[in-house]
Order: structure tokens, then C-alpha cells, then sequence
């Protein structure tokens, strides 16, 4: 029930239907809670887990900027889609901020859902892509403006 909760609150799974955030939220090992400081995505490593802050919050840095954090991100954001999408390598680290919870699943666990939920990840995935895209293009058009 404490899963089923989390879900309902989080943006990314606001279009997925009741019955699909139950059967995610059935499987406790979707969850994974992160201690305070503790890495959820090192830079450099191969990893293709996707990532979604369901309680607490994180910090992204990279390691050509010691010591500088290049976001704090908050319950609700998602995490790692380039991997999860390529099977890149990691780029950035992301670090729990404080005790924290995140849904996590890779693209085999993926694959063993039901076809309507992997559907839905997509589409929602293709939202944040795009999101990314037009944030770069008005940074593109800002930075030639100056």
C-alpha cells in the first residue's frame, strides 16, 4: 500500500492506469531505498537501470567538476533514461541527498511486463526526451543570442 502511494504521487506514472500501478507497486523489488550519501549511478560505469526518486531527493555530479554539484534533483525525477534507452556508459554520478526511495527497473525487468506498461514507459520516456530536446534547443538559441 506504502508503494501504491508513492506511484500516485509521482508525474511519471500520473498516465499509468490504477490496475498497473498496483501490480508495480506488488513488486517490493522495484523499490530501492538509498541511504544518505549513498551512490545510485556512478559515472563511468555500464549500467542500463532506470531511476525514478519516489521519496527524498538526489544530487548529479560529474567528475571533470569536483566538487560541484550540477543538479539537485527531487522526488519525481527521473533518473538515468540515456542508459536505460542506449546502454551507455554513465556520464554523470547521482548520489542520495538524504534516506531515499526509487522505483528502479532495467530493460529486462521491462521486458517481463505486461506489453500495455512497457508501452506506457516508452511514451512517458519520450516525454522527458523531449523535454530534454527543448530545453537544449532555447539554451542553443540563448547562447547565440549573447
Amino acid at each position: 500500500m506504502l508503494f501504491l502511494k508513492l506511484l500516485e504521487k509521482i508525474p511519471f506514472f500520473t498516465k499509468f492506469t490504477i490496475e498497473h500501478k498496483r501490480m508495480l507497486a506488488e513488486s517490493a523489488s522495484f523499490f530501492v531505498p538509498f541511504k544518505k550519501g549513498e551512490i545510485l549511478i556512478r559515472e563511468g560505469s555500464v549500467d542500463n537501470t532506470l531511476y525514478i526518486v519516489v521519496k527524498g531527493s538526489v544530487q548529479v555530479s560529474k567528475e571533470g567538476v569536483p566538487g560541484e554539484i550540477l543538479a539537485t534533483l527531487p522526488a519525481g525525477s527521473v533518473i538515468g533514461e540515456i542508459a536505460f534507452l542506449t546502454n551507455r556508459i554513465r556520464t554523470t554520478s547521482v548520489t542520495a541527498m538524504e534516506d531515499s526511495i526509487c522505483f528502479a527497473i532495467d530493460r529486462t525487468a521491462l521486458d517481463e511486463l505486461e506489453f500495455a506498461i512497457q508501452l506506457q514507459f516508452k511514451d512517458e520516456l519520450i516525454n522527458i526526451l523531449i523535454g530534454h530536446l527543448d530545453r537544449t534547443n532555447v539554451t542553443l538559441v540563448d547562447t547565440k543570442r549573447q
